[in-house]
């Protein structure tokens, strides 16, 4: 009987989150109501706030499950002696398998707490990577620029393969802006 349950309870979830991600496509997180939600999601109100207090909290509960998606990648990657390139190349694909929700989560229609789950990501993949001089600040920058670059990849209609946009992110990250430039001048990239 446990099993069932849970398994209601993840579609439940599963419904809301997706009914918010459908709203949030056409306005601001903070002018949905809990309403609106669960006429999207054709769920009660009562079973809303059985799992949540609030359209923030359903929120922070996508945002969660985001962040720990990006870590068992960064994770599985390192368990696997994966480099940078494996690991972004993972990352990108991810994101364009949930374009929606990604294309939702990086707008100005979010609260972009998006980035603090994945800047610490972000901070334990760049501890093992990175030289002991690694700051706080190098790993911010790091973070927003691979959030930025998949705001503007998601957006392109002729995307350019989740790879191509790693290597590049990688050539920036290790080798610096002019060996980017070249790679997006197609010398590196079919």
């Amino acid at each position: 009987m446990e099993e069932k349950r849970d398994r209601r309870v993840m579609l439940t979830k599963r419904l809301l989150k997706d009914a918010l991600i459908t709203l949030m496509r056409k306005e601001p997180l903070h002018s949905i109501s809990i309403k609106k939600i669960c006429e999207t999601a054709d769920v009660n109100r009562s079973t809303f706030y059985h799992h949540y207090d609030t359209q923030f909290d359903l929120y922070d509960d996508i945002l969660s499950d985001v962040s720990d998606e990006i870590g068992t990648i960064i994770n599985g990657a390192k368990e696997k002696d994966g480099g940078t390139l494996r690991i972004l190349t993972d990352i990108f694909q991810y994101a364009e398998d949930h374009r929606d929700l990604f294309l939702v989560i990086l707008s100005t229609n979010s609260n972009l707490n998006l980035g603090e789950g994945f800047t610490e990501n972000v901070a334990r993949f760049l501890d093992k990577e990175a030289s002991a001089g690694m700051t706080a600040y190098c790993t911010q920058f790091v973070a927003a620029g691979v959030v930025n670059i998949m705001w503007i990849w998601l957006n392109e209609e002729n995307r350019r393969s989740a790879r191509d946009v790693a290597m590049v992110m990688n050539a920036l990250l290790w080798h610096g802006f002019k060996k980017a430039t070249r790679l997006l001048g197609g010398a590196g990239l079919p």
